[in-house]
């Protein structure tokens, strides 16, 4: 339950120049913010896990806040029956920094439209977050390119979840064929079998977001992120062609135990998956033989929970939209994993490898990550 801040409404204290300014201007209720009454002139604003209490407000100025800002004339102001007297100065300052409250231009909403209104919820939570430029980022994100390597379960799970997000075109860079055990929620489908994997995975992504581009970009292209989900570890010529390309890449993983979501990698900022490999080879001195081993699959395929990869592809998709959208991310230098019979994601460090000419070690993220 998230706590709740006390800001008094009828307090009165000299007005700050910032409050003075916003006096002159609209002002609107965030659309993400809940409007809940505590008691006779005591509110409770919720903006996602925060809320702040507003004492000493009374019905008029609560109806003046709840009204529609997605229609003409919603903004609200001194002059249109938010009266601001009502909020002692501080408490404005409070609301305003707190982004429980905008200020807008007069009878302008708040936000336009999403380009689809099936991302309407999308974007009233990035506004939680980010305040105005969530319309932005929603648009921002349709003209982002992602590709998807690797066959994993999880792969047409993770490009759905982006698809839904509003990610305008993605791409399976992997041929072969779909397998019964590859279908899972959310992802390919026991009836695709058989069918070749990137033309079933590319019609699972429509089936979310009818309007995603799925084919391929022009050769040459550089994706904004590639989504590596792979069951067994990256091919070494593969890592070292997305870090030449200057391609950002998250990596995704499943196992029988579990799954591990990163390390993000930003080719010359923060640490590389060779990094990661050349740590491990310094724990064990047969990490060589083992990677080259375990490369190969095994006789009776890939093993992963499904309700494992459904909350490991969530997670993937979380970060990978942070990263698109130009936000940090826990995965940057680092991987999250969980393990049974402990559902929690704990996060694991990847430093920079003095042994690694990746270039993060000379002043990357990689090396404030930790």
């Amino acid at each position: 339950m998230s706590s709740s801040t006390p800001v008094s409404g009828s307090a009165t204290t000299s007005a700050s120049t910032s409050v003075s300014l916003l006096r002159a201007v609209d002002l609107v209720l965030n659309p993400a913010v809940r409007v809940l009454w505590r008691g006779a002139g005591c509110i409770q604003l919720e903006l996602g896990s925060r809320s702040v209490v507003v004492d000493g407000v009374d019905a008029t100025t609560v109806a003046a806040l709840l009204r529609r800002p997605d229609r003409p004339g919603a903004a609200v102001h001194a002059g249109q029956g938010l009266d601001l007297g009502a909020f002692a100065p501080g408490a404005l300052d409070a609301l305003l920094q707190g982004g429980y409250l905008w200020p807008a231009a007069r009878d302008a909403a708040p936000l336009p439209p999403p380009p689809s209104a099936r991302l309407a919820a999308d974007q009233t939570a990035l506004a939680s977050r980010h305040g105005r430029v969530a319309a932005a980022l929603v648009v921002a994100r349709m003209h982002r390119l992602v590709a998807i390597t690797g066959r994993s379960r999880v792969a047409t799970l993770v490009a759905s979840l982006l698809a839904a997000s509003g990610v305008g075109h993605l791409y399976f860079a992997d041929s072969g064929e779909v397998s019964l055990p590859q279908s899972m929620p959310g992802g390919l489908t026991p009836d695709t079998e058989g069918h070749r994997f990137a033309a079933a995975a590319s019609d699972a992504v429509r089936n979310c977001a009818p309007e995603v581009e799925t084919t391929p970009p022009p050769l040459g292209t550089v994706p904004d992120l590639t989504v590596l989900a792979v069951d067994e570890p990256v091919d070494s010529d593969l890592r070292d062609a997305l870090h030449a390309r200057g391609c950002a890449h998250l990596a995704v993983r499943l196992d029988a135990a579990g799954g591990r979501v990163g390390p993000l990698v930003i080719p010359g900022r923060t640490s590389c998956l060779r990094c990661a490999d050349l740590h491990r080879l310094d724990r064990d001195p047969a990490w060589d033989a083992l990677a080259v081993q375990l490369a190969v699959p095994p006789r009776h395929g890939a093993a992963s929970d499904v309700a494992v990869a459904a909350v490991i592809g969530g997670v993937a998709a979380v970060h990978a939209l942070a990263f698109l959208d130009g936000q940090p991310t826990a995965t940057a230098g680092g991987t999250l994993e969980m393990h049974l019979p402990d559902w929690r994601l704990r996060r694991r460090t990847w430093r920079p490898h003095p042994g690694c000419r990746c270039g993060a070690l000379s002043g990357g993220v990689g090396k404030m990550v930790g």
